[in-house]
């Protein structure tokens, strides 16, 4: 079966075509501009008068064009306008849950960004029942609490509440209820760099790990995260500045220092040119662990994940992501958790298994 769209976009004519019925999910294969046909998954070929971003939104609206669903849940995947990528693994995501019958939409996060979260979602369809799930780019706090009020003022249900999102958002919040289970951590209300290394000491001597309320500058481990053992205050201090300086006006709130613990490795090396290490990120839906896979693409497999089914009970989100680790000398650490909204899926996770493991839970399947 084959299906076609048109839509004005960026002041050209776009055509969404060769869109070929596989079962139930559609797969785009050609995007056509004035003319022009490109391959749908390569953006960077578009004309520079067309925004991407748009194209990603049509194609996505145009698989609208088939079967009502047969879930009422709908899934959100957010992303800025003129991102330099596409987000392959949200397009995998899209293909995903068609398959399974779920809705999606593009979320334009500019207009929430700026304030204005109504305008965000006024081409969203309304329907009866309806409950949202976000999955897309990082957005802060009182992004997320703008679009759950403009989603909950049309009658509507956002998956995850606000006090969820925070909960697993920052490590103020979380590490508290993962007690042993994590390594020890202080934390400062700011960014100043003495009352960082003041409630340092309290951990005992470095090495530690530093970051700030959400994420780390892992990117940049000797000069923006890692605080090798013998460090002394001015090394600390160049440290925090330049994650300070790495992550802007993202940097959330104050410090966070963490014991450094020796984590099992794997043959490979990171990006940041560290060895691979073995962890597993696991998700959470409902307060039952229902996909996991290596964080790294290695081969290693996760041995008892039932062990890890307390952090279901212990954190209170929904939906939330936990990277665990194996420890150089045996067992197994928690070094962080995340909104389950804005975590990345690891490459071995088939997204299927997640979006199924929902609507199990859901009783749609």
């Amino acid at each position: 079966m084959r299906l076609c769209a048109i839509a004005a976009l960026g002041g050209a004519r776009v055509r969404l075509a060769r869109l070929t019925q596989l079962g139930s999910a559609a797969r785009l294969r050609i995007v056509r501009i004035d003319g022009g046909a490109f391959p749908a998954t390569a953006d960077r070929y578009l004309p520079a008068e067309v925004d991407p971003f748009e194209v990603w939104f049509a194609r996505i609206s145009v698989l609208r064009i088939r079967a009502m669903p047969n879930s009422e849940l709908c899934v959100l995947f957010g992303r800025p306008a003129g991102s330099e990528s596409t987000d392959d693994r949200f397009e995998i995501e899209t293909l995903a849950a068609e398959e399974l019958d779920i809705e999606s939409y593009a979320l334009p996060l500019d207009p929430i960004v700026m304030g204005d979260a109504e305008r965000a979602i006024r081409r969203l369809p309304r329907a009866a029942n309806r409950v949202w799930l976000y999955r897309g780019w990082m957005i802060r706090e009182e992004e997320y609490a703008a679009l759950y009020e403009a989603i909950s003022d049309r009658g509507e249900e956002l998956v995850v509440d606000p006090e969820s999102f925070a909960e697993a958002t920052f490590a103020p919040n979380y590490l508290p209820l993962l007690g042993k289970y994590s390594a020890p951590a202080r934390w400062t209300e700011g960014d100043g760099i003495d009352e960082a290394w003041e409630v340092a000491q309290l951990l005992g001597p470095p090495p530690w790990i530093v970051k700030d309320y959400v994420k780390s500058a892992k990117e940049e481990w000797h000069r923006a995260c890692f605080v090798p053992a013998g460090a002394d205050f001015e090394d600390f201090r160049a440290i925090c500045e330049r994650l300070v300086e790495l992550r802007g006006d993202t940097f959330e709130t104050g410090f966070v220092i963490k014991k450094h613990l020796d984590l099992a490795t794997l043959p490979g090396w990171t990006p940041e040119q560290r060895r691979v290490t073995d962890e597993h990120r696991l998700i959470f839906w409902e307060g039952e662990l229902v996909a996991h896979a290596p964080y790294y693409d290695v081969e290693s497999a996760l041995e008892s994940p039932e062990q890890f089914a307390f952090l279901g009970r212990a954190i209170g989100s929904p939906f939330f992501t936990a990277d665990v680790a194996r420890l150089a000398n045996g067992g197994w650490t928690v070094i962080e958790v995340n909104d389950g909204g804005s975590s990345t899926f690891p490459e071995q996770l088939d997204p299927r298994d997640f979006y199924r493991a929902v609507l199990e839970s859901r009783g749609e399947l």
